[in-house]
Parts: C-alpha cells; structure tokens; sequence
C-alpha cells in the first residue's frame, strides 16, 4: 500500500468539494476556512459540521462569535436541523460566549476535554480568529497558536476552524500554522456580488488550484466556472 493511498480522510458532504482534494480532509490534520466578512465561512463550516455527524461522526462544534441558541437557529434556517442529531449524541455544541475572560489555554484544554468527552472525532472552531485577537502581542499569539496546534495534532483530533482576514485583506499566522487553507472571497460579477472558492493549500494533497464558484442554497455546493 502506497502512502498515498493509506491516509484515511473525512468525506466533506459538499457537492463539488471532495474531487478537489483526493477523496476529503486528511484525518487528524487542522484545517482552516478563512475569507473576509460575508463570505460563508460559516456556512461552509456548520455544512461540513452537519454532514460529517450524519455521515456518523461524532461532532463538537464550538462558537465564540455567536451564542449556541442563534447557531442553532442559523443553521435551521440553513436547512440543517442539529436537535436530533444534538439528541443522539452525534452533535455537542459548545458556546464559547460563555468562557470570555478565561485564559486562552484554557478555552483549548476546555475544547479538547469537551470533544473527549463526547468521543468526538472532529472539532470546530469558529472562529479561531476571535481567541486570537485576545493575545496582547505577535509572540503572544504565535505561542498560543503553536501550543493550540501541538495538542490538538498530539490528540489526533480532525479539527477545522474558520479564520478572518486582517487588515489589508491578508492571513494571519493560522493561515500559515495550519495543514490546509480553503479560502473563500466575494468578487463582483458586473453589478452582482459572487462568491468563489480555492484551496490555498493542504499538506499532502494533489488539491485543485482553481477557483469554483460557490452556490448558497439549500445545499452549499462548490462548482466550476
């Protein structure tokens, strides 16, 4: 058995997205959905989130920029359901509202804790970009974001976190710390606002260096030009 052929991966669910990197996510890496404001980054993550916990993983998903009650109800209006999924143990949502104040290797240790207690096989995180902007300094946050990237790769937990661009439309230190970057951006299209989808880049993945178009409707689906 080749290399290639021995890494387990995780089917993303999405129409579109999966032939764009050899089959789904490599198993145990860290992932990252980054793009600016409005572009779906977390529709893209409940969507991968939803499917991977009815394809029969376990899932935790944490929210730090909204409260658990309006994640549940934006992902109904999404066309996707947590409460049964939620009630069969498949789904724990994590409201990180709740842990502000708290140090930052506490929000992870809380993290990992709560997706071994769920015997979960995938964590996400969004948004990674709003624990970040609590360290104080550059070294600061490349210290929190080594040691948030040690224990969850030293766990073995498939973990995908939504990321926002900095000023001047650029990543930050997570775009480079992870082991992939799906990046999301709106362009406009003569008077109408698209939005379009590249994998920026993941780590031992032959992955597709195009840009697809995104359709939003009741199903999030990547496609070609």
């Amino acid at each position: 058995m080749n290399e290639k052929s021995s890494v387990e991966r995780v089917k993303t669910g999405i129409p579109g997205l999966d032939e764009l990197m050899e089959g789904g996510l490599i198993r145990g890496d860290i992932h990252l959905i980054a793009g600016g404001p409005g572009t779906g980054k977390t529709v893209l993550c409940t969507n991968l989130a939803y499917a991977a916990a009815i394809a029969g993983e376990r899932v935790v998903y944490a929210t730090f920029e909204e409260s658990s009650e309006y994640f549940r109800r934006n992902a109904k209006l999404l066309g996707l359901n947590l409460a049964p999924l939620e009630k069969k143990g498949m789904v724990d949502v994590v409201d990180l509202e709740a842990l502000k104040g708290q140090q930052l290797e506490t929000n992870i240790a809380l993290l990992i804790q709560a997706a071994k207690d769920a015997k979960a096989s995938l964590l996400f995180i969004d948004s990674v970009t709003a624990l970040l902007l609590a360290c104080e300094s550059s070294f600061e946050m490349r210290t929190f974001m080594k040691s948030v990237y040690g224990s969850l790769k030293s766990e073995g937990i498939t973990t995908v976190m939504t990321g926002s661009l900095y000023d001047g439309g650029k990543l930050g230190l997570e775009g480079f710390m992870t082991d992939s970057v799906m990046f999301l951006e709106n362009w406009e299209d003569g008077v109408e606002l698209k939005t379009r989808f590249v994998i920026l880049k993941m780590r031992g993945t032959n992955h597709d260096r195009r840009y697809h178009s995104v359709i939003f409707g009741p199903k999030f689906t990547i496609s070609r030009f």
